[in-house]
């Protein structure tokens, strides 16, 4: 088993990571996180950081790090950047940023998983608003809202102009559905659904298909995350059955790893590779969803 994951991570890509300098603990910095996997033949590591952009230090970290994995920066909209704050946006493409996550810790989702619900209890530590209505939201109304702010209309044009990445992050099925109508009229043209398979936005399967539905460039990526056990403690069958369902096609996987207790990213993403192999994924199918679709995702080839 063990050879065929290291076959799998030759041309891998894992989109969302996290590494230091971070204002939380982090297991490795970027430095240190990007030589692990150029030695182990990755191509591919999206970078990010939940309170600024990745942009600037994935620029310096590209000047010692070997050309054969490719670093991407990005910006997350919460409150630290001024939230749907379209020149901190603008900024960030021009450093360099591919990805524009929405928000994270601030987003009106998460403050409702965290302090309402409480089912996403091991992100308290991280999320500092108690009431939803305070947090950030896409729509034009939390919950149920059925308009995009006008705003965020802005940045869609803006990240469609620079052909960059837009990312759901933390938003619910019903933003991310009204998100991404608004987003492909507009003609952004790369687009991530984040972990469905995490407590803090679940999307069932029928959500998830009735999204990547709405256009070819529309991908669902499924986190490793969620499966530890000071985390979710989710089943990794689940995630296959999601994939499954959604069409390999469709699909990515990341670590979104970088705690101090977990592996390293790259670590992490082995482990997750070899749980899928032992749950009876092909391994053609973890190379399409590995490799083959975040390089199309991004234009590597």
């Amino acid at each position: 088993m063990w050879n065929q994951v290291k076959d799998l991570m030759v041309g891998a890509c894992d989109l969302h990571i996290h590494a230091g300098p971070d204002i939380v603990p982090r297991q490795h910095d970027l430095l240190e996180v990007a030589q692990e996997a150029s030695d182990a033949g990755m191509r591919a590591l999206g970078i990010k950081d939940h309170n600024t952009t990745t942009a600037d230090r994935v620029a310096l970290a590209k000047v010692v790090v070997p050309d054969s994995i490719t670093l991407i920066g990005g910006i997350v909209l919460n409150y630290a950047v001024g939230g749907f704050n379209l020149e901190a946006v603008d900024k960030a493409l021009n450093l360099g940023a591919r990805i524009v996550w929405m928000p994270s810790m601030d987003a009106s989702l998460t403050i409702e998983k965290v302090h309402v619900t409480q089912e996403t209890p091991w992100l308290l530590p991280f999320v500092s608003l108690h009431e939803p209505t305070k947090g950030l939201t896409v729509l034009d109304e939390w919950p149920s809202g059925d308009k995009i702010l006008p705003e965020v209309q802005e940045i869609l044009k803006l990240i469609a102009e620079k052909d960059a990445v837009l990312d759901t992050c933390h938003l619910s099925a019903h933003e991310c559905s009204i998100l991404i109508d608004d987003a492909l009229e507009i003609g952004v043209k790369r687009i991530i659904v984040t972990h469905p398979n995490c407590s803090v936005n679940p999307m069932t399967i029928e959500q998830q298909k009735a999204l990547v539905a709405k256009g070819s460039g529309v991908y669902v990526s499924y986190a490793f995350l969620p499966c530890m056990p000071l985390f979710d403690r989710q089943h990794p069958k689940e995630i296959v059955k999601m994939m499954t369902e959604v069409g390999m096609d469709r699909c990515l996987i990341f670590s979104d790893f970088g705690q101090p207790v977990n592996p390293t990213p790259v670590e992490g993403y082995k482990m997750f590779l070899a749980t899928l192999l032992a749950l009876g994924m092909d391994e053609k199918d973890l190379h399409q969803v590995a490799s083959v679709n975040p390089a199309r995702l991004l234009s590597l080839d």
